[in-house]
């Protein structure tokens, strides 16, 4: 049974979020699942305890709304306090197996993501968390994994098909092989044969990882494009028009939390779709 932790602020952003974890609960055939909302308790104490037991009313009467539509009633959790602990404690009580949540507002500057909630949550969630920026209005029916060459990726991948938000036979799998340094070389000067054999090295270390994680895909899924990995996944994404793009974050050493790479950042705040990112296993 799928259990899930649904973050909502009460904006239509949060809305999308709830729909599409109405959607995966429903798939299941049911499942466990909560909404969180965390009010700011920086004001006086009657104050914030009256907004808390407002917003329970409110999400209480949301709660009982889809469980007639979903057969399955989510708890409601509301608290006081700094948002990222409080959820992710909430997601360690439930032993929850994905944290959804809805993206964060635009901005006309992307480095303007960096330090928002959404980031926050996805940067020091243990969890899998799903990004949802678009209406759920179907499941899913194509996904793009955009996997480098670690383990992690390969976790990432499989996490996604045990949620039920990946089909093996409606998904492609794409890496992205790093371009040679722009102004150092000149197309004269490219040996275009070094890149043709990296493509096919990396091909087949996708092809070997994945058949070794019980992930099995038609070779004509699996694809290595050379350019900048940003440019190259929305590239993928235009053409094969995937709802879901599915990505691994990854831990640095020396840091106790997850950091969002450059990579995962910028797809995080450019892109339009729902994006499923899955940290290190364990």
């Amino acid at each position: 049974m799928i259990k899930l932790l649904v973050a909502t602020d009460l904006s239509q952003r949060s809305t999308h979020a709830i729909e599409r974890a109405a959607r995966l609960i429903r798939k299941q055939g049911g499942g466990d699942w909560t909404l969180v909302h965390v009010v700011d308790d920086d004001a006086p104490q009657d104050f914030v305890a009256e907004h808390v037991r407002r917003i329970e009313r409110l999400l209480d009467e949301q709660a009982q709304q889809l469980a007639e539509q979903v057969g399955s009633r989510p708890r409601v959790l509301v608290s006081s306090g700094e948002i990222e602990p409080i959820i992710f404690e909430a997601g360690l009580g439930m032993a929850a197996d994905l944290l959804v949540v809805g993206s964060h507002r635009k901005t006309a500057l992307r480095d303007l993501f960096l330090g928002t909630t959404v980031e926050r949550l996805i940067r020091g969630s243990h969890l899998p968390v799903l990004r949802v920026a678009q209406p759920a209005a179907a499941d899913y029916q194509h996904a793009l994994a955009a996997l480098d060459l670690s383990p992690g990726a390969v976790h990432a991948m499989g996490s996604a098909q045990r949620l039920g938000l990946l089909d093996l036979q409606r998904c492609t799998v794409l890496h992205a092989l790093a371009p040679f340094p722009r102004g150092k070389l000149t197309e004269a000067t490219i040996d275009h044969r070094v890149l043709e054999s990296q493509a096919k090295d990396a091909l087949l270390t996708l092809q070997t990882s994945l058949q070794d994680a019980g992930l099995a895909l038609p070779d004509s899924s699996l694809r290595v494009r050379e350019g900048e990995p940003g440019e190259v996944i929305a590239q993928e994404l235009l053409e094969t028009q995937a709802e879901l793009l599915v990505i691994a974050t990854h831990a640095r050493k020396g840091l106790p939390r997850l950091m969002l790479g450059s990579v995962a950042g910028a797809l995080l705040a450019e892109l339009s779709c729902d994006i499923l990112c899955v940290p290190p296993q364990g």
